[in-house]
């Protein structure tokens, strides 16, 4: 009667069914020792199947979160166009509930933003963001033929960063039209920013950036410049006073509310002096100029040259 059991060759480990000679084919040669650095995975598990054209060549359909930018909710953790004012109240008293443990100068900061229907207001701005988003989208894939008649819209076309997919699964890009070699020729550079860049250009979102995912230099100049030019001449949802929700703000005040969060979790530093704040501090660096980092990158922060307050 056959035994079950594992037989060892030198490295290689095979499994029988029974004592019989292993063949060549059952036997795994080792590897030629050489140095390399192994791939580094990232899991993104929203894709839905579309179709493939071959064994290798699936066409799937993804979420894409637009890297770098951050516009208002449209709905968050049940509030939404049909339900705005779900936290009205909860924000109006944030400061003596929720957030009564927070640091003072940050509940400062907050008063005027978290009164008159914060919530209501949040949620407005950020269906006037989806409006926006979907007017300039269909604006810069369209196209006309020679005869002036509208034709196929143009494709688009993507960038991704170091990190490639959020905590959600969803993939991490830059999303623009993708241009004919003639466009690019003929429409300047200024003409054609990315969707990411146009949405702060024109005011409906902010600048969300969290390192690894750093814009090179010249990029990072644009969203700074972008930001701030939207937020000192009123655009999108900068108009009128400076007191709505930002939207990671209305986020972690939400979370807070919650109790699935304790106010804000990300360092924040200064790109203009260099100064690296806690994350109850970030309110003193302006809107463009903060680049966040996670508790667990903060050596990376201070390896770059910032300098943590006391």
């Amino acid at each position: 009667m056959g035994q079950n059991l594992t037989i060892s060759f030198g490295p290689a480990t095979v499994a029988s069914a029974a004592l019989t000679e292993p063949t060549a084919e059952d036997v795994t040669m080792p590897l030629y020792s050489f140095q390399y650095t192994p791939e580094h995975l990232a899991v993104g598990d929203k894709p839905d199947w579309v179709s493939a054209t071959d064994g290798d060549t699936p066409s799937l359909r993804f979420p894409i979160r637009m890297m770098g930018i951050d516009a208002p909710e449209l709905h968050y953790q049940g509030a939404m166009e049909t339900t705005p004012g779900k936290y009205d109240g909860q924000f109006e008293t944030f400061s003596a509930n929720a957030g009564k443990d927070l640091e003072a100068g940050l509940r400062q900061y907050l008063t005027k933003k978290i009164s008159n229907k914060a919530c209501s207001r949040h949620i407005a701005a950020g269906k006037a963001a989806f409006d926006h988003f979907q007017t300039i989208v269909r604006k810069r894939l369209a196209r006309k033929g020679k005869n002036g008649k509208p034709i196929s819209p143009r494709n688009l076309f993507i960038m991704v960063s170091r990190e490639v997919f959020d905590k959600y699964g969803r993939l991490l890009a830059y999303v623009n039209a993708a241009y004919e070699k003639k466009e690019r020729e003929t429409i300047p550079v200024s003409k054609r920013p990315t969707f990411n860049l146009q949405m702060l250009q024109d005011g409906h979102a902010v600048s969300l950036l969290i390192y690894p995912n750093i814009p090179k230099r010249d990029d990072l100049e644009l969203v700074q410049s972008a930001v701030r030019k939207a937020r000192t001449t009123n655009r999108g949802f900068w108009k009128g006073p400076d007191n709505l929700l930002l939207p990671y703000e209305f986020r972690w005040i939400v979370d807070t509310i919650k109790g699935t969060r304790k106010g804000p979790d990300r360092y924040c530093a200064d790109l203009i002096s260099g100064t690296l704040y806690r994350p109850q501090q970030y309110y003193k660096v302006q809107p463009e100029n903060r680049l966040f980092f996670q508790k667990k990158d903060l050596v990376h922060a201070l390896s770059m040259g910032f300098e943590i307050m006391p």
